[in-house]
């Protein structure tokens, strides 16, 4: 087994005439920290200065726009469809570089995958065939051959453009449903001209781009295509035809970029499943092609893997998407062999369903610091008074108070009425569904704890506390159930198994969801019933059909618009309320109430709140 140190993704690469420090590679994540025009700001200069300096050898920037007015996506994407844009992508190339990072652009033309009222003029997306909608519902039109031409010249501009800006590589986005991968496409492609049917028609636009962009920079800066090299619905692209197409590529590009899937099955390309999903493309891949090939899937969970998957010569790079949102360090930490330490993503995909999705700049649950670096920062600077803090309370927000108090200087002491840290996390890793991933928070947490020194006092009833001799009180006691009976966060938590064969679980909620799983998983025959049209209301789509799809493995009847029964064992997974707990100590100032206690709701509320009032303190 190799040392953190010396392992096969910590060992120079090559891409073309670029030489990288190591084997990681930061995925294109659209982050919407872009001006609203599509400008780069500081906002998103200092989110990848921060990633830079986390460590990864080359840095991919998210969807940059070769044509604002049709083609962009929705939100607030980078643009690079004119000279003016050249500065400010200029300022970001050079805070990566400073850092010690290679960085590359990624030309993007939506194609069909937008919606009519995102364009400039309101009207139709283009695609190579009309009336083909896609997860964004708005028929486009079809694309005149006669376009075609000014198509082509919009990325070879894109590309002038980048490498007048300094970029040390150019990547087209050919993946995930986009109009390079809509050409590609038999399901998207139903053409009858040159630029559709065979396979070689059907690929004819992406190795024209391909072609008038080498053109363009010549044979010295790294040319990069990203695609998706099987779509996995009926009709859509095979991965015969994807392997095939990727030979073709071969001879013209630098490194392929390998993923799944578009945004029509959004949870190929983003998923929630075990970790490696997607590397097994990238493995086909490489068995076809000569130039290097980078792959990409939840991998920081499969390090040693990809530390053999590499040496092996399976792949060449290993590329960090959702994982470097939730810690920009993973790549540092990994090779300071601390892992431990890592903050890993726990693919929920809060991030992109609940805000991307919506047109928000984008979140994580676990990582306060995301889009706010530089405030981060400022926040984690020594304390100029140190303080006396107990944080009451050790779950997420409880425990984000605790470590940011103690870095900064302050003598903390948290305490815990359970027997574990964690709060309602704890229930949350009951089920199958993210139990590895949430467990691994909760230990995550327990690691900073020790070893930020902050004293950890376990089984602790806070009621019984005199709270007088701290300087500062964090309440962070969370939310309790309204009803009486068995209560799902409690039974979670505690792994306690209703005695009966049958159980019903009667809540809205995603800990109904998984109460219900977790239930099933116990060998219980279980009904899941929601007192609305819907269940999982506080939860994105995306989890809320991914749990839907276990219950629906595991057999659980789940029924909406329904009553709680009058008879049998009785889960309820109603709201719950503000803990109360020391509420006569609350005076906003000393003593305050933090996470959801203070603000409602899951845990990115907690985890905002738990850090930034740490920061005031």
């Amino acid at each position: 087994m190799h040392t953190a140190q010396d392992g096969p993704l910590f060992r120079p690469g090559r891409i073309g005439q670029m030489t990288l420090r190591n084997r990681f590679v930061q995925a294109p994540i659209f982050t919407q920290f872009a001006s609203t025009f599509g400008e780069v700001d500081e906002r998103l200069i200092e989110y990848h200065r921060a990633r830079a300096r986390g460590g990864v050898g080359l840095i991919i920037i998210e969807n940059t726009s070769i044509d604002w007015e049709v083609g962009r996506t929705v939100g607030h994407p980078i643009r690079i469809d004119h000279d003016r844009f050249r500065a400010g992508l200029a300022d970001l190339v050079e805070a990566v570089h400073n850092e010690g990072s290679k960085i590359a652009v990624q030309l993007h033309h939506t194609g069909r995958q937008n919606s009519q009222g995102n364009t400039e003029r309101n009207e139709p997306p283009l695609a190579p065939t009309a009336g083909i909608t896609s997860a964004f519902g708005t028929p486009p039109r079809a694309i005149d051959e006669r376009e075609i031409p000014g198509l082509i010249d919009r990325y070879v501009q894109g590309a002038r453009r980048a490498v007048a800006a300094g970029f040390d590589a150019v990547e087209l986005h050919g993946a995930h449903g986009y109009l390079l991968g809509q050409f590609l496409s038999p399901f998207t492609n139903r053409r009858i001209d040159d630029w559709g049917g065979s396979l070689e028609n059907r690929a004819r636009f992406a190795l024209e781009v391909v072609k008038a962009v080498r053109a363009e920079i010549g044979p010295d800066v790294p040319l990069i295509y990203r695609l998706s090299v099987e779509e996995p619905y009926e009709g859509g692209l095979s991965l015969d035809d994807g392997l095939d197409f990727c030979e073709m590529l071969d001879p013209f590009v630098d490194a392929l970029d390998v993923s799944a899937g578009n945004y029509d099955t959004a949870a190929t390309l983003l998923p929630m499943v075990s970790p490696g999903s997607l590397v097994g493309y990238a493995k086909a891949v490489k068995k076809r092609v000569s130039v290097p090939v980078i792959g990409v899937g939840r991998l920081t969970w499969l390090i040693e893997d990809m530390h053999k998957a590499v040496g092996d010569g399976e792949l060449d790079f290993v590329a960090l998407g959702r994982s470097q949102l939730a810690d920009p360090d993973t790549v540092t930490k990994t090779r300071r062999g601390e892992a431990s330490r890592v903050r890993r993503c726990i693919a929920v995909n809060e991030c992109i369903s609940r805000w991307m999705f919506n047109g928000k700049r984008t979140q994580c649950v676990i990582n306060p610091a995301l889009g706010q670096e530089r405030r981060a920062a400022e926040a984690r600077r020594p304390t100029a008074m140190r303080r006396r803090v107990l944080v009451v309370g050790a779950g997420p927000s409880g425990c984000e108070a605790a470590l940011l108090a103690a870095s900064r200087g302050h003598d903390v002491e948290l305490i815990e009425q359970a027997h574990r840290v964690g709060g309602q996390l704890r229930a949350w890793a009951a089920a199958s569904a993210f139990h590895a991933e949430i467990d691994n928070l909760i230990s995550f947490y327990e690691t900073e704890l020790e070893r930020s020194k902050v004293t950890v006092r376990l089984g602790i009833d806070a009621a019984t506390l005199d709270v007088d001799a701290w300087d500062s009180v964090l309440l962070a006691t969370g939310t309790v159930a309204t009803h009486a009976g068995l209560d799902a966060v409690s039974m979670l938590a505690d792994r306690h198994v209703p005695q009966d064969d049958e159980v019903t679980v009667f809540g809205e909620t995603e800990i109904a969801m998984f109460a219900a799983l977790w239930l099933a998983e116990q060998g219980k025959r279980t009904t899941l019933l929601s007192p609305l049209d819907v269940v999982g209301i506080d939860t994105n789509d995306m989890e809320r059909d991914h749990l839907l799809n276990l219950l629906s493995k595991h057999e659980v009847t789940v029924r909406v618009g329904a009553s709680a029964p009058n008879a049998g064992t009785l889960v309820r997974a109603t709201p719950r309320v503000a803990s109360s707990v020391l509420a006569d100590a609350v005076d906003d100032d000393r003593v305050q109430a933090i996470g959801t206690r203070f603000r409602g709701g899951r845990l990115y509320e907690a985890t905002q709140s738990g850090f930034w009032t740490a920061a005031r303190l």
